[in-house]
């Protein structure tokens, strides 16, 4: 009996079906799971590749919109910065009737909104992949909503309506204020005399004051090359 298992092993041994099939089963197994590292790989890099693609689209239509945003801004600092010269005299209280012809009764009557394209920021959060770049222009728009723009544009848009209503109910000169451009040349002596003399008047444009330029300008002049640089670094990252 011992002998014919001897003989078996001695078969087994020299027979390289066995080795021969272990090989062929490994092989297979290896080429399946090199196939499915494959497939997750490009199934990866397509996902990536969709991914970056809607980034991209994202940031075109972000610069478009901070084109718009950037414009506005610079519109209203430039107005502001055309004023401040009749502020100050109207602080001063240096006010002369020649002022009129250079818009001392309007330096409050402007209202200040500005219309802030969100579209592609809000698309920005929406997505889950952000680098650095989203996160600075989400933050940006952010502090302009609820900080640094809208909010004071409210609070100078509030007074410079409870002015206006307080000439609507007590003079007599605010359908000619309301109704045409007022220099010293067109107007009535009772409204120059209010926008002349009137403490009324200056401690409104004192309180604006506060608010335009010593809170709202300096934010615009943050903000506006904050958002240009931001416009840059999306250039150059579409087009890197």
């Amino acid at each position: 009996m011992t002998p014919f298992f001897r003989r078996i092993r001695r078969k087994l041994a020299n027979d390289n079906k066995f080795l021969m099939y272990s090989r062929y089963a490994i092989g297979e197994i290896l080429l399946v799971v090199v196939g499915i590292l494959i497939a997750l790989q490009i199934n990866n890099w397509n996902e990536n590749r969709k991914v970056q693609a809607e980034l991209f689209d994202i940031y075109s239509q972000i610069i478009f919109e901070l084109d718009n945003d950037i414009t506005e801004l610079s519109l209203n600092l430039e107005y502001y910065d055309n004023f401040k010269p009749i502020y100050d005299k109207v602080i001063s209280d240096s006010r002369t009737i020649s002022l009129l012809d250079d818009g001392l009764s309007r330096i409050m009557a402007r209202y200040v909104q500005t219309n802030l394209n969100k579209s592609g920021t809000d698309r920005l959060k929406s997505i889950s992949a952000k680098d650095s770049l989203s996160l600075n222009l989400i933050e940006a728009y952010d502090l302009m909503e609820n900080v640094h723009i809208l909010p004071i544009e409210k609070l100078i848009n509030d007074e410079k309506q409870v002015l206006v209503n307080i000439f609507r109910d007590n003079y007599s000169w605010y359908p000619e204020w309301i109704g045409k451009r007022i220099t010293k040349d067109n107007s009535s002596e009772e409204l120059q005399y209010y926008f002349v003399n009137s403490q009324e008047y200056r401690h409104f444009v004192v309180s604006s004051y506060q608010q335009v330029y010593n809170n709202y300008v300096p934010a615009l002049r943050i903000v506006i090359p904050e958002l240009k640089k931001i416009r840059t670094d999306l250039q150059m990252k579409i087009y890197k």
